[in-house]
């Protein structure tokens, strides 16, 4: 028995069929209505980023210096080439003690999920609009991912007929793969009940939230 047929005959005959729908390895992240993922965000304002807030640094001159490092907000859209990331803020040599914070890429200071997406690689980490393009709703980092995500299932074997795929494929992809969390999906509007056609935009200034159509 070769090796393919071995996988098919452990994990089921669909195993290598680019159109198949069977369930695999998962990989879940929460997305917030900023656009970018709750690993993304620091534990202060609701997410789930690995923070060591406190370690040893062994110094060149033999000294052991404990660095606080602090983080308070999100970093989900990408530091634009050579930008520094972590800045010092308080050194005490006396105490050999330094305090040290990440610098935030993202305005969003509350962590909000609204939905799930399995495996969504470098796709939701897109960076906030310059202040002009803001009022634009195709340029808010929420909807950019989407695009950027379904982009990609497009252009996958089980999407394209030349190679035996089907373009209906993407739908039911991100169907499976993108999902809103129950009663997330409703315009921000005061008494505005609306759930189609929402999406998340810029209301003053960077502040995201969700509008309708009709609201945006």
């Amino acid at each position: 028995m070769g090796i393919r047929d071995e996988l098919r005959t452990s994990f089921g005959e669909d195993f290598f069929d680019p159109t198949s729908t069977r369930s695999g390895p998962a990989n879940w992240f929460e997305l917030c209505l900023c656009g970018h993922l709750s690993k993304h965000h620091s534990a202060t304002v609701g997410g789930a980023y690995r923070l060591v807030e406190q370690r040893p640094k062994h110094m060149g001159s033999g000294r052991t210096v404990m660095i606080t490092t602090m983080f308070d907000g999100c970093v989900g859209a990408h530091y634009p080439r050579n930008a520094e990331k972590i800045v010092t803020e308080n050194v005490d040599r006396e105490a050999n003690t330094m305090t040290e914070r990440v610098i935030v890429t993202c305005a969003c200071m509350k962590f909000q999920p609204v939905a799930r997406i399995d495996r969504p690689n470098q796709y939701f980490r897109q960076r906030t609009p310059p202040v002009g393009d803001r009022e634009n709703p195709l340029r808010h980092p929420f909807v950019v991912g989407v695009k950027a995500f379904t982009t990609h299932l497009s252009k996958r074997r089980a999407a394209r007929p030349e190679l035996g795929g089907d373009p209906a494929w993407v739908d039911a992809e991100f169907d499976r793969r993108f999902v809103w969390l129950d009663g997330a999906r409703v315009c921000g509007l005061s008494k505005c009940t609306e759930t189609d056609g929402v999406w998340p935009v810029y209301v003053d200034g960077d502040r995201s939230e969700l509008r309708c159509p009709q609201h945006r």
